[in-house]
């Protein structure tokens, strides 16, 4: 029997079963927080997940994918079909950073990945092109729609416009933890670094100096 042309051939193998991944998803961040990256097996994520190796290596290629995956999920999505006033939106990435540093699960998973960046540049490779750029790149998103409301001058190189704003916010959060940053950290940071970016007022020429009569 041949297909027709609206039959479409049948996927090889059983479909992936969500409920796994995100056992596994689950077990990988648990793990991470308890004993960091250099303590997880691929033999630990699965007896915590309840699950056997070969299920885990069916859909990573290794450790270092598998946690990469797991800790994306830590991201907030942006919110479909909405946006916001170009600060408020700054101020509302921002505080999605404060809280994911301070919530119990994440705020202990970063510092042991930022940690182990010496050690394993691949690994931060992976969390750099796959989870810092996509958000950076909503950061710059945003931004550009600040220049072009005339929030921000035209000149700002980008890249260090995101520095100005998430250096302090990492620095509070996972560095300077006392007093714990307020709900308020995010907005006063945009605010400063606003109006640092704020379009320069164009010079008035000077007046030709008057000769003595």
């Amino acid at each position: 029997m041949t297909l027709t042309e609206t039959e479409a051939p049948r996927p090889l193998g059983r479909p992936r079963d969500p409920r796994l991944d995100e056992a596994i998803t689950t077990a990988t961040l648990e793990l991470l927080a308890e004993g960091g990256y250099g303590a997880l097996t691929i033999e630990a994520v699965a007896t915590r997940a309840g699950v056997g190796k070969a299920t885990l290596y069916r859909r990573w290629t290794g450790k270092e994918q598998l946690v990469v995956d797991a800790v994306r999920t830590l991201s907030e999505p942006p919110e479909p079909g909405r946006q916001a006033d170009v600060r408020d939106e700054i101020v509302g990435l921002l505080e999605a950073l404060r809280r994911k540093s301070t919530s119990s699960l994440a705020g202990r998973i970063f510092p042991r990945l930022i940690g182990e960046g010496a050690d394993n540049p691949e690994l931060m490779r992976r969390y750099r092109e796959q989870v810092l750029e996509p958000r950076r790149d909503r950061f710059r998103a945003t931004l550009r729609r600040g220049i072009d409301q005339g929030l921000i001058r035209p000149d700002a190189d980008l890249d260090h416009v995101m520095d100005l704003l998430v250096g302090p916010m990492a620095y509070r959060t996972l560095i300077r933890t006392d007093p714990p940053p307020g709900p308020d950290l995010a907005a006063r940071i945009v605010d400063d670094v606003l109006v640092a970016l704020a379009p320069r007022p164009e010079t008035a020429p000077r007046p030709a100096p008057q000769e003595d009569a």
